[in-house]
């Protein structure tokens, strides 16, 4: 099995193999990525005060999210381009997830259609998530995609309601579609790899990549056509359309992306199940306050809901962390598309496991039997 060290390895490992705007597109935060500066410091800056000789050692992982148990307090995050990092990628991901009782949450923007990976892993955990589109009516079609798909849980993304600039990307002619140019080019030929590993198997089996959630006729491709405007982020998006969203959803409903403890009041008045509270990775605005800061002021206002976290998961102490300032679970979505890109479906597999040791190594180290959100110390700088 191919091993995964940690996230820093498996991030240097898929530098080297990915295209720079690529790679660049995952790793990279905002401006002057002050935000995600922060964001690690202000979790790493978190210690936890170990009780010893008087718990038992950690043994079972398994959480309780919705109404199902997981493999462990982590779910994986929608990330947009799992399928550009690898062949397959949201299927192997899935797969991998899958064997470690891990749920995966689609993104609206993965290259996979629901439809597909449903039927590639019938017995996958699957979470959607929504951007709802400008034109609300063709976003009803990707609910009713989902529902009949068998996804229960549908996570919608709260805190983009356009594409931030980031100059990387423009540098980088990365985007979809691609910006051709002569730097991004010689930038290609030096990965010929990835054109044979990715490129290839998805040009032979459906052409070159594109979204796979969007209408036919309106997919933004790697190459072009542009995506139909219609089906570009709703800019306007307010609290009417998460009611508006509500209203047709029967399953459980998910809001990502809150930081703001009035925010977190709202969705539960529009009848949310759970929020995410989240930053997005540092990826959209770069004076957001890491969600590690702001998670014990939204606990206290969420009533029934179940609250989850992400944001900087590197190790399993991280989603340790995170559990004792109180998230049910935390989502990943770095973590994995790094052990993808550096080790493929094996990669991913040592990927989760590593991170489910490590978070019983923590439990171990910290002397904790259960987790009691606030029973033990904890403190930052």
């Amino acid at each position: 099995m191919t091993r995964f060290h940690s996230f820093a390895h498996a991030r240097r490992k898929s530098r080297r193999r990915l295209p720079r705007g690529i790679f660049e597109y995952i790793d990279r935060g905002i401006g002057e990525e002050a935000s995600l500066r922060d964001l690690y410091a202000r979790l790493d800056a978190i210690t936890i005060t170990p009780k010893v000789l008087g718990t038992k050692p950690a043994r079972s992982t398994e959480t309780e999210l919705f109404g199902r148990t997981a493999g462990a307090p982590v779910a994986i995050a929608p990330t947009a381009m799992a399928g550009l990092v690898h062949p397959d990628g949201e299927v192997v991901l899935t797969r991998a997830a899958t064997r470690h009782r891990l749920p995966v949450c689609l993104s609206t923007q993965s290259i996979t259609s629901i439809e597909r990976l449903r039927r590639m892993v019938p017995d996958a955990e699957l979470w959607m998530q929504l951007y709802l589109w400008q034109d609300r009516d063709l976003s009803v079609g990707l609910l009713e995609r989902a529902a009949g798909a068998g996804v229960e849980i549908l996570v919608m993304t709260v805190d983009t309601r356009y594409r931030a600039r980031k100059e990387w990307n423009e540098y980088n002619g990365f985007g979809m579609p691609f910006t051709l140019s002569p730097r991004n080019v010689a930038d290609l030929c030096r990965h010929p790899g990835w054109i044979a590993r990715v490129v290839l198997p998805n040009l032979l089996r459906d052409g070159l990549p594109a979204f796979g959630n969007y209408p036919e006729g309106m997919r933004p491709g790697l190459l072009g056509p542009a995506g139909d405007p219609r089906v570009e982020l709703r800019h306007e998006l307010t609290w009417e359309d998460v009611a508006w969203v509500r209203d047709r959803w029967r399953g459980k409903l998910v809001l990502k992306g809150i930081l703001a403890p009035e925010d977190a009041e709202k969705a539960r008045t529009c009848g949310a199940d759970g929020i995410v509270v989240s930053s997005h990775g540092a990826r959209n605005f770069d004076a957001s306050p890491a969600p590690c800061d702001v998670l014990p002021q939204i606990l206290p206002v969420s009533g029934g809901m179940t609250v989850m976290a992400d944001s900087g998961i590197r190790r399993g102490l991280d989603v340790l962390r995170y559990r004792l300032l109180g998230a049910a679970a935390v989502m990943t979505g770095r973590l994995p598309l790094w052990a993808l890109a550096s080790g493929g479906e094996d990669g991913v597999d040592a990927a989760f496991e590593v991170l489910r040791q490590e978070y019983v190594e923590a439990l171990d180290s910290a002397g904790i039997d259960e987790i009691e959100p606030g029973s033990l110390g904890i403190g930052g700088a």
